[in-house]
């Protein structure tokens, strides 16, 4: 490797600062993500049905671990989209995860009342 390139790829020493805002979203992505997973195995174990094709997928190969697992490789394509994107950018692939994970637990708490 060429003295010039080095640190300029994908693993280079990139280090981000993490900002307020996005400490906060990050402890709701991560709480968050813990009751869908808990929701999910949950609801599974009374009857509803995954409506995630490819949770079903996990679910089918893994079993329950599979949640946790589709979860666990959800949260790493974040961080690293997190880690490599701009500033303004990562904090939207922050919030939009955030919120999309605040709906599927949400609906999956209807789920659980209904059941």
């Amino acid at each position: 490797m060429a003295p010039d390139s080095v640190g300029t790829g994908w693993f280079s020493d990139h280090v981000r600062p993490l900002s307020d805002s996005d400490a906060v979203l990050w402890t709701v992505v991560i709480v968050v993500s813990v009751f869908d997973i808990v929701t999910t195995i949950v609801g599974i174990a009374r009857g509803a049905s995954e409506a995630n094709a490819i949770a079903v997928a996990f679910l089918e190969t893994y079993g329950t671990s599979g949640v946790g697992l589709l979860k666990f490789s959800a949260l790493l394509l974040v961080a690293l989209l997190w880690w490599r994107l701009p500033d303004r950018y990562a904090s939207v692939v922050l919030l939009s995860f955030a919120l999309v994970s605040l709906l599927v637990v949400a609906l999956n708490a209807l789920t659980l009342v209904t059941l």
